[in-house]
């Protein structure tokens, strides 16, 4: 299968050849299918294929969430065990780190008696190899494909240092506040399996520190996971995860009926009614993830065109979308929802209105008919709701006020891959729209190249923003160390990213997933990531 990362094919392998029957075994269609095996806990994700188990995993954060954090750790972790509040970085790889003065320099203090899954140690030295890795161009071991996707994970580095054998220190740019956010997603791979097989051949021998193991990994089908038993945490209480790739709604749907899985990520949201009828569990609520598609502001029509920006917002019949994906999303009116710490509290933002989009849109120098656009969207993926039912539903809006849209469907990863060009980039020239699907205010430093200006060459803009205004809110958010302060310099990007249309500000996403009621423990956090370490399944 042709890799969706260039200059790294997708590996075909068996760890482990021994799988036990029963995870395949389905129960055939009835009213309850479970068929659930103890202690392994089997899940249909939305992602096309099995995440790759790089550093980054790919498929967006869903190979974050079932792959990356479960592989490997980072020096923080998130508190993903409390539904209360949005998670925040808590000690993990590094178990305290203390920060200068000048607020310059961050000392990571790292946890001793920790192996990686190979029985080799975890220690400073495994850390600056990972952060070489990724930073520097000329090491022996630098990574061409997974450094540039890491990038802004790595923004604000300006050097890192070894101090002993259990402390380095990481001294950024500018003082930078949220160091300790960056970190929770920079994973690290065994040094000594990298050598040994080289970035090309490492992700099929990938190794971490985390809490579990990969146990059999075939590309397109199947990757299982098996606990890690010398995890320094704690071994976890499930024996395995079988993950399985099922982008359609309805296929997930049909696997969890079946008893095929234990846990489906957003099946159908039409059979919500019938699967709680017949027992299985429903999880729903708010949480920092959107469908928030991003303007072209590279060229015409969209550049320097706030009147058409906002047209558009204002043709957007949000209920209507909501109602037709039996309201497990809901209509949003700004990038991030209400209640969320960044939520400008003052603006109202878009709401239906169509005579008023008729309105902007003449002002805004087109005639009913003469505008026509190009939106790209996937077909599935990673966290991407109902992008087929949506988009039907975003052409008939935009029709209804003279503006035709044509709609191109895409891979996933082609998608992510396209919203991370730069402005020379032969894709953006076709596309006026793009879908984007934000973890939106999981992480403050998620907004990074969403709202500020391009930085580099590795780290462009999503889409052409550019706000000195928006951009000075970020840099000083980021630079202040007391969070309501924080939190005030980003409701004052968010206002304004509202006044200026800089998004179709679309839907906010209710992280819908049904389990079979043998799941037990299972946390649901205002974040896109889980705590797998306390699931149990059986019973």
């Amino acid at each position: 299968m042709p890799s969706s990362e260039p200059g790294r094919r997708r590996w075909s392998i068996v760890v482990i050849l021994v799988l036990l029957g029963s995870l395949l075994v389905g129960c055939g269609k009835g009213t309850v299918g479970y068929g659930s095996t103890a202690g392994i806990l089997r899940i249909a994700m939305t992602a096309g294929n099995i995440p790759f188990p790089s550093t980054p995993p790919d498929q967006g954060y869903e190979g974050y969430r079932f792959v990356g954090n479960n592989i490997y750790d980072g020096l923080t972790r998130f508190n993903l065990d409390q539904s209360k509040t949005i998670p925040t970085p808590q000690p993990a790889l590094a178990k305290s780190w203390s920060i200068s003065p000048d607020k310059l320099t961050w000392t990571f203090h790292l946890r001793r008696g920790v192996t990686f899954q190979d029985g080799t140690p975890f220690n400073a030295d495994a850390v600056l190899f990972q952060f070489n890795r990724m930073l520097d161009k000329k090491f022996t071991y630098y990574d061409t494909i997974d450094a540039p996707r890491y990038a802004a994970s790595f923004l604000q580095f300006k050097s890192w240092h070894k101090i002993d054998d259990y402390t380095v220190s990481v001294t950024t740019k500018h003082p930078y506040a949220w160091l300790s956010y960056d970190l929770a997603s920079v994973y690290f791979p065994s040094p000594a399996v990298v050598k040994k097989y080289g970035n090309t051949n490492y992700n099929a021998h990938a190794i971490g520190t985390g809490p579990f193991t990969i146990k059999k990994y075939v590309d397109g089908q199947v990757m299982i996971l098996q606990a890690n038993d010398h995890y320094w945490r704690g071994r976890p209480k499930l024996n395995e995860i079988v993950l399985y790739p099922m982008p359609e709604a309805a296929t997930r749907l049909s696997a969890l009926e079946s008893g095929e899985v234990d846990w489906a990520e957003v099946p159908s949201p039409d059979a919500l009614s019938q699967l709680k009828d017949d027992g299985y569990v429903t999880y729903m609520g708010k949480y920092p993830h959107g469908i928030m598609p991003r303007f072209n502001l590279f060229r015409k029509p969209f550049k320097g065109n706030i009147k058409l920006r906002k047209a558009l917002n204002y043709a957007l019949d949000r209920v209507g979308t909501a109602d037709l994906i039996n309201n497990v999303g809901y209509p949003a009116k700004q990038y991030v929802y209400p209640g969320h710490p960044d939520y400008a509290p003052d603006n109202p933002g878009y709401h239906y209105d169509p005579a008023e989009a008729r309105r902007l849109l003449a002002e805004a120098g087109y005639k009913p008919g003469q505008l026509h656009l190009n939106m790209a969207y996937p077909t599935g993926g990673s966290g991407n709701m109902f992008p087929d039912i949506m988009m039907q539903k975003l052409q008939a809006d935009f029709t209804a006020i003279g503006v035709e849209v044509t709609l191109e469907p895409m891979e996933w990863d082609t998608l992510t891959t396209i919203s991370l060009a730069t402005l020379k980039s032969p894709q953006w020239k076709n596309i006026d729209i793009l879908w984007s699907s934000p973890a939106a205010g999981m992480i403050p430093t998620g907004y990074a190249t969403t709202f500020q200006c391009m930085q580099s060459a590795d780290t462009p803009n999503a889409s052409g923003i550019c706000n000195k205004q928006m951009q000075a809110d970020y840099q000083k958010a980021s630079s202040s160390f007391d969070p309501k302060t924080s939190h005030k310099y980003l409701q004052d990007m968010m206002n304004i990213a509202v006044n200026d249309a800089y998004f179709l500000f679309w839907m906010h996403d209710l992280n819908l997933r049904v389990m079979s009621p043998k799941v037990h423990g299972f946390v649901e956090p205002k974040s896109w990531w889980v705590d797998f370490d306390n699931i149990t399944v059986g019973g």
